[in-house]
């Protein structure tokens, strides 16, 4: 009988385990890099103007202008071994930026991370990485140790992705209502206005966390299955 462990249940790696530790390693970065003091004049003013070409988009544009850039760094992650470089460099980046633009303006990142921490997006855009990284380790150890069962498992591969571009989809709705938001009430709405995404985004997240357990859902252990795993540590 093989041991089970954090990784791995039933001698299989699971996902979702993967996907949690992704994301507390993801928030670790933001926090530690952010909070650094980092001058560099120009990373600052190159992120401003990719903001304001941004930010001057009527909602719709501003989507399909947001979403399309993101979902480019997720699909580099899906790749293996590339992709971890890829989730750690992107991580690093934009906690970067953060650092710079807190530095310029006197203050640390990390306030400008915890700003974003307060908007529903943050929670839905960090996330999908997040996946598309652990599909990368999990597309990985099938080829590796499971190359047998790669077209078995192909689909539910495809699924997590595809799951991660639903994700940065809804995420960049909310951003581009927070922003448009932002810039159009007056103070203090512009702060309110965005706190109030977060009565929808409950909604979104709730749906995007039954979506992703039903993708998953061999990793999930059936209330039978339990009942099973009880007897059997019983006798």
């Amino acid at each position: 009988m093989r041991k089970d462990g954090f990784f791995f249940r039933g001698g299989e790696l699971q996902i979702r385990r993967l996907f949690l530790l992704l994301f507390i390693l993801e928030v670790a970065i933001f926090i530690v890099v952010s909070s650094l003091p980092i001058k560099d004049a120009a990373l600052y003013n190159e992120f401003k103007q990719q903001q304001s070409s941004i930010t001057a988009l009527p909602l719709i544009p501003m989507i399909f202008s947001i979403f399309p850039h993101n979902l480019e760094v997720a699909s580099l992650e899906v790749i293996p071994v590339f992709g971890q470089f890829f989730y750690i460099l992107s991580a690093v980046s934009t906690s970067l930026v953060l650092a710079v633009e807190g530095t310029y303006n006197g203050t640390l990142g990390i306030v400008y991370f915890l700003g974003l921490a307060l908007l529903p997006d943050t929670w839905i855009e960090l996330p999908s990485y997040a996946v598309t990284s652990s599909v990368s380790i999990y597309f990985l150890y099938i080829i590796i140790r499971r190359r047998s069962q790669l077209r078995q498992r192909s689909m539910k591969i495809l699924l997590n992705y595809l799951f991660a571009a639903v994700e940065l989809l809804v995420a960049a709705t909310f951003e581009s209502a927070a922003i448009i938001m932002e810039s159009t009430y007056s103070s203090p709405y512009d702060l309110y206005g965005p706190l109030l995404l977060w009565i929808p985004a409950v909604v979104a997240i709730v749906f995007l966390i039954i979506l992703y357990r039903r993708i998953n859902s061999d990793e999930y252990p059936t209330r039978k299955k339990i009942e099973q795993d009880n007897d059997f540590s019983i006798q």
